[in-house]
């Protein structure tokens, strides 16, 4: 059965026990050493989310092969099947491995089906419109799909510029959450070096008690704040069901 966890988080979970543990050690505060761990493995994925930022790319990426195949068929290498093929060995980085599959099941599968296992694979509106173009095309025949993918290309090309506005607009709050975290972890730090006496009352059990509501209260509001500033799952409107393209 493969992993659930990505690489990224068997990391980070990898670093945030041995800093939880030395948290305890240093602070004798069993609270204190979970809320290091705790935070070492949550604030990268809430004040710094990467499934964003990785859509845009991909995004990106899509328009640039887009063009790619337009250029191919206006060029005369044949059929869609034959520019998707060629497409492949220059395909963008982030689309490399999905366009290869696509060219392996268009060749084997039909281009039908393959290029309804790539909207699927990708399950991204963009990807969705410029699929849907496609087998409208096939469907119905026709001249002159190296032009309406060119137009498909620039539509998503200013898709993707609106997007990377919106982000940047996104961003904003978990810059400010950023500073305000850092400069909390400097007054803690600076507290349990130069003045620890103050902070003996959370060594009680009274006082851990207290910490945990403090350490709740805090993860309660930035995992608000994340989904405030995290894109709604977008809502794709090419599914396949059963052979059918709806």
């Amino acid at each position: 059965m493969a992993s659930r966890f990505s690489p990224r988080s068997l990391r980070l979970a990898a670093v945030a026990v041995p800093l939880g543990a030395v948290a305890w050690w240093v602070t004798g505060w069993p609270v204190g050493g979970i809320a290091v761990a705790a935070a070492t493995v949550g604030l990268p994925r809430i004040l710094a989310p990467t499934a964003a930022r990785d859509g845009i790319v991909r995004a990106e990426a899509l328009v640039t092969w887009t063009r790619r195949v337009a250029d191919l068929l206006a060029s005369g290498a044949g059929g869609l099947s034959q520019a998707i093929t060629r497409s492949a060995a220059t395909a963008p980085g982030p689309l490399a491995e999905p366009v290869g599959r696509l060219a392996h099941r268009a060749r084997h599968q039909g281009t039908e089906t393959a290029l309804r296992a790539f909207a699927d694979e990708l399950a991204d509106p963009a990807a969705d419109a410029i699929v849907l173009a496609l087998l409208l095309r096939l469907r119905t025949g026709g001249r002159g799909l190296a032009e309406l993918l060119h137009r498909q290309a620039d539509a998503q090309a200013r898709d993707v510029t609106a997007r990377r506005d919106v982000e940047a607009d996104r961003a904003k709050p978990r810059t400010t959450v950023r500073s305000l975290i850092g400069i909390t972890l400097t007054m803690l730090t600076g507290l349990l070096i130069f003045a620890g006496h103050y902070l003996n009352p959370f060594a009680t059990t009274d006082g851990q008690l207290v910490l945990a509501g403090i350490a709740a209260l805090a993860a309660a509001s930035l995992v608000w704040m994340h989904r405030l500033t995290t894109p709604p799952t977008p809502h794709r409107y090419l599914i396949s069901t059963a052979g059918e393209v709806r």
